[in-house]
This record gives structure tokens, sequence and C-alpha cells, in this order.
């Protein structure tokens, strides 16, 4: 069998009705007999079926069910597979025909969305839509050509032989899928990270990669470090959501490896990662051990650590804006987020005004040894290039979450980047992929200026110079207020991180 590949699946009610407009999702082409997809292909037909509705709600988490024979006139599907040619300004669309004829619904997925997500909002939200969000449907192939035939347990087991078990956040991804069903867009590619590996048995990726409606059941591909082929990971569940009112601009995705593990019932032998992990383990000592939770309130937000034997972090002084009136505490431990430590708050900047900054402290005999500085860049930072941001959008009781992106404009006061910048990141460090230091931290996205628009893939944050010199002094005297160079009264600078006249920052 070969590597698994995009696909475009169809219900068939099209061919009763010409006039219908198509409504398709993605899918996985998992062998030459089999395509694996996701619930949503389900979602135009449901409740327009009590025999589909009752097979569904009646499925039981965790098992292999086959579907009756009575309902196989009513899960006719067109599978379209765009096929290699040798001329790259062409494609060849083969279609082929199948039906539904096995299901399961994921007991990892299930109980994730039903605690991980629970306070979350999705597009589609009826009793059906929440059903099939944790449902992978099996299309068998009916093809006139003769192939190989294979089993369901053999597709998957193969599946699983290649799906990795080891994920590793800011590892690069590719998600292949049918924006809108739309065959115009047969295998459209959108690229980004790894950014986060949540919920039960760590069953969801979370992606900075754009998927778009009609993309559930597209595979996502880790590319390698090294350059060889692609490998199949994951599987798109959720194109879009919202979490406290937010537009989330992160896609999630089935992490094949255990959930189809799960399903399969087989024991998970010892597998290498994948990834080249020389570069990678360097990020994550960065990722985990100099970013840390700041909590004050009933706030959060991020916080670096940039002097260890001081125990001096630096966050945003919105973050900490509830300070004296309510505790400042640190969780440097993500895995243990009961464990804090009281911080002191040294400095913080006047409300709205830029740097937005704050310097706090923690008694050194209290930090976790495990924990590790973060270095400040004193190289120039180049317009294009790479970063990741960090930080903890979303939930503060998981791992720091990856968002990759560019330097987009670097300025003295501001650098201005393409990372994913959603509520909680603030504070979180902008890192270079290439040397690992630190080039900025996170302060504010952007919002339209009649504030109904949000802008996450535009962050704005300060830059390392403008950190370094004060902080540098205040370690040196150990004088709180050469600090104060952290609020700045230049006009310009003041329009600059307002983006005067046209959109304000969302601080």
């Amino acid at each position: 069998m070969g590597p698994p590949s995009s696909a475009l699946v169809l219900h068939s009610s099209i061919d009763k009705d010409p006039s219908t407009s198509p409504q398709g999702c993605s899918g996985i082409s998992i062998s030459t007999d089999w395509i694996l997809t996701h619930g949503a292909a389900l979602g135009p037909i449901i409740d327009k079926s009590p025999a589909i509705s009752s097979f569904v709600m009646n499925m039981v988490p965790g098992e292999l069910t086959t579907v009756p024979r009575e309902l196989a006139s009513e899960l006719k599907f067109r599978i379209y597979r765009d096929l290699e040619t040798d001329d790259l300004r062409s494609s060849s669309i083969k279609e082929h025909h199948g039906e539904i004829v096995a299901a399961w619904r994921c007991s990892l997925l299930k109980k994730t969305f039903d605690e991980f997500f629970k306070t979350w909002n999705f597009p589609k939200s009826s009793e059906f839509d929440r059903l099939l969000r944790s449902v992978f449907l099996l299309i068998r192939i009916y093809d006139p050509e003769p192939i190989v035939e294979t089993s369901v347990e053999q597709a998957l087991s193969c599946l699983l032989d290649q799906a990795p078990r080891n994920l590793i956040r800011g590892s690069s991804v590719e998600i292949e899928s049918t924006p809108f069903g739309n065959p115009v867009f047969i295998d459209s590619i959108a690229c980004g990270v790894i950014s986060n590996v949540v919920g039960d048995g760590d069953c969801v990726i979370m992606t900075d990669a754009y998927a778009f409606p009609g993309g559930e059941g597209g595979p996502v591909y880790v590319i390698p470090s090294n350059g060889k082929r692609r490998v199949i990971s994951g599987m798109v569940i959720a194109p879009l959501s919202w979490c406290r009112g937010e537009w989330v601009d992160y896609t999630f995705a089935a992490n094949l490896a255990p959930c189809v593990l799960n399903i399969l019932r087989k024991r998970n032998s010892p597998c290498s990662p994948i990834i080249d992990r020389e570069y990678y383990e360097d990020t994550d000592v960065v990722l985990d051990k100099g970013v840390v939770l700041v909590r004050c309130g009933i706030n959060w937000g991020t916080g670096v650590l940039v002097h260890k034997n001081t125990g001096t972090f630096l966050t945003c002084s919105h973050v900490v804006a509830e300070a004296p009136e309510r505790e400042i505490s640190i969780v440097m431990r993500p895995d243990k987020p009961n464990l804090r430590v009281r911080a002191r708050l040294v400095y913080r900047t006047p409300k709205n005004q830029p740097y937005d900054v704050a310097v706090l402290r923690v008694n050194p005999q209290h930090m976790d040894p495990s924990v590790r500085s973060i270095r400040l860049s004193h190289a120039p930072i180049l317009k294009g290039e790479l970063v990741v941001s960090v930080g903890f959008p979303f939930s503060s009781s998981i791992r720091p979450t990856v968002s990759g992106g560019v330097v987009s404009k670097s300025m003295n006061c501001a650098l201005l980047t393409t990372c994913c910048a959603q509520s909680g990141t603030s504070g979180g460090p902008i890192v270079s992929r290439t040397t690992g230091d630190m080039l900025g931290m996170v302060v504010c996205n952007v919002l339209s200026s009649d504030g109904t628009v949000l802008y996450p893939r535009m962050s704005l944050a300060v830059p390392a110079a403008t950190l370094s010199g004060p902080l540098r002094e205040y370690l040196r005297t150990d004088n709180p207020d050469v600090l104060r160079d952290f609020t700045c009264n230049d006009a310009v600078v003041h329009k600059i991180w307002n983006f005067h006249p046209f959109l304000p920052a969302k601080l």
C-alpha cells in the first residue's frame, strides 16, 4: 500500500438531484480500496434519515461498528482522488464509487470534547453535530478495475504503522484537503507547525496551519526536517472554533496514532520519532523550561524567565493589572498547575502605555531546578526571519502552545510578526527558529477600529533590544527605578503602538 493521500468525499444525493450543490468533505485514502474520513461527511444527511441518526446515536464508543446492509443505499459516496502526473501544470482527477461500511466513535475524542472543549463553541452545535465530532467513517471503494482487496483491520493497521507516536511541538506540518468540499480546490495545501497536543491520550493535535469548512477528514502530515517524505499524523476534525467568545485561529485534528491504536486495541510497540530531534530538543528546552504561566486574580498570561539566579521574570503589564490587590503567582511546571510560586511585582508600566512591560521576582529558593533562562538576542532582527511564539492561550492546564510565523516588520520600538497571538499569549517570547534566542515579547494582536474583527495573525511584540537595556541595568544595580525606561512617552512610539490613525492595538 502506498502512503496515505487526500481525497474528496461527496454524498451521492447529488446524483438524484443534479441541481443540488455538492456538499462534501475531505478524506484520507489509506489504501486503494479504503477511505478514512470524519463524521462531518454525514452532516448534510443525518437529520434527514431516522435510520442513519439512530445508527450514529447507538454507536458504542471505542467499538468498530459494521453498518447494517439496509443503510447501504443511503450511505453511498463518490470519491475523487487527484492522481499524480508527470506534468506539474495539470492533474488527473479519478472518480470512484463507494459506501460507508464501518464506523467508530472514538472514546478518546468523545471524552476530550465533553471535558476539555466543554466551554468552546463550534460553527455547528446541534446534537447531531456534537455526536459526529468524535466519529470516524470507513468508506469501501468498489472499483470495476481489479484491485488487491484488504480488510478494514489491515488498512487501519497499515495506517497505524505509519503514524508517529511522538509528536513534537514546533514540527512543520502540512494539511491537504478540499476547502468547502469544492472539487476546484481538491488537494489544496496549508502549512504550519504542531502548536500543541491535548486531550485524553494526546488525541487532539492543535496546529496553526489553516483549514476551512469542508477540510474535515483531510490528512495532516508531519514534514521531517531532513527533507524526507511527509508522514501521516492526523485528520482534520474542527477547522473553526471560538473560545470564551474569541475566534480561535487554530485547526484541530485527530491524532491518528492514539485514535487508531485505541480502536484496534493493539499493543503500543516502541517507535522512534520521525523528526530529527537535534534542533527540536533545543526548542523544547526553550518552550518548557523558560516559559511560565503567570496568574493574577482570575486572569492569566505568559511569562519569561530572564535571570534564574535572581528569579527575575518578564511579562506584560496588563497581565498583572489586578496587582497588588490580587496576588501574582507563577506556575513553572505545566504538568503540575497547582504548584504555584508567589511572585513580587517589581515594576510595571502604566495602563495602555508602551511598552506594556512588567518585571516580577520570585524567591530564588523557590525556583524549580528544571527551569532555564531564555537568552535575549542582541543581533539585528531581519524582516522575513522565521520565528515561533510561545504562550498559554485557551487553557492554563496544558503545555505552552507554539505558533510559527515570520517577522513582518522590524522597528526600533516594535516587532510585527505573523505568529498567532490569542488571549493568554501576552508576555510570551518570540523566538528565532535559527538561534533559539528571544527576539521580542508578545504584547497584543490587532482589533479593527469598530471592535468587531480580531486579527490574531498580526501580533505586536516589544523588541529584545528595547528590553535588554533597562533589564541589564536593573540586574546590575538591583535598583527598580531604572525600569522606568520601560515606560515610553515618545509621541511617535505611541502612534506606532496604537496603529494610529487606522487600527488600534488590543492590549
